[in-house]
């Protein structure tokens, strides 16, 4: 099963192309401006370097969150006008679970978690069973404090947050290991690797309903002046 996946949920740009086990070809850009400006020609190049016509591929996966607002409109719009297109099936996947994917090797616990701005975060956590993840929370949205338990447990931290919150993570998860940076976003390769699975098991998504995993339900509306924004709902935000 050959899948081209796309990832805009945080600041690094990434398209990959993933048959099977192999990485057959990926570009990935850490970029301050949209990322509208470079995608199209990432899935060119890709396409090109897999030497692969988009009509060989059997489905596309996009990151849907949560993460940056602008980045999730961009790439969600860009793959649902791609399998319109191609009638290729469309898969989403969560930018925490690519996280938590993308450190097979750990043991136990771990925890990614995002900087969600405005002093907020969002965190899931997993256990790692032979190499896989296993969610054992729901997505979560609101203050580390609220979110990440003191745990006594050895857990495996990643996650753009570790930059910003790490003294507050090991004073709370004192047997914490925080992950290399080069872990802390999610990678396109990931995301195509936990989208081929989904595909395999029939779990599609409509391109006409799927909507990004905002989290901040409020900032992802339109405003009149007196609306007010980055207001958190009345309890913590979860997604199944």
């Amino acid at each position: 099963m050959t899948i081209l996946s796309i990832e805009t949920a945080t600041k690094r740009m990434g398209v990959a192309i993933v048959d099977g086990g192999q990485l057959l070809s990926s570009y990935e850009l850490l970029a301050d401006y949209p990322h509208a400006v470079e995608l199209p020609g990432a899935v060119t190049r890709c396409l090109a370097a897999a030497r692969l016509p988009l009509a060989a591929l059997d489905g596309i996966a996009i990151d849907i969150g949560p993460g940056s607002f602008t980045g999730l409109r961009i790439g969600l719009a860009f793959a649902k006008a791609l399998a319109f297109a191609s009638k290729k099936p469309l898969t989403g996947v969560a930018s925490l679970d690519a996280l938590a994917a993308g450190v097979p090797f750990a043991e136990g616990l771990v925890c990614p978690v995002l900087d969600a701005r405005q002093q907020n975060v969002y965190v899931a956590r997993y256990h790692m069973e032979q190499g896989q993840p296993k969610r054992v929370s729901a997505y979560l949205l609101g203050r580390l404090e609220d979110l990440v338990p003191e745990l006594k447990e050895p857990v495996v931290l990643l996650g753009d947050g570790c930059a910003v919150y790490r003294e507050q993570l090991l004073a709370r998860c004192p047997k914490a290991r925080i992950a290399a940076p080069e872990f802390w976003l999610p990678a396109a390769a990931t995301v195509a690797r936990l989208g081929q699975v989904r595909l395999a098991k029939g779990e599609l998504d409509d391109p006409a309903k799927l909507t990004p995993l905002y989290l901040y339900p409020l900032d992802c509306s339109v405003r009149g002046p007196d609306r007010q924004t980055a207001v958190l709902p009345a309890k913590v935000v979860s997604a199944a």
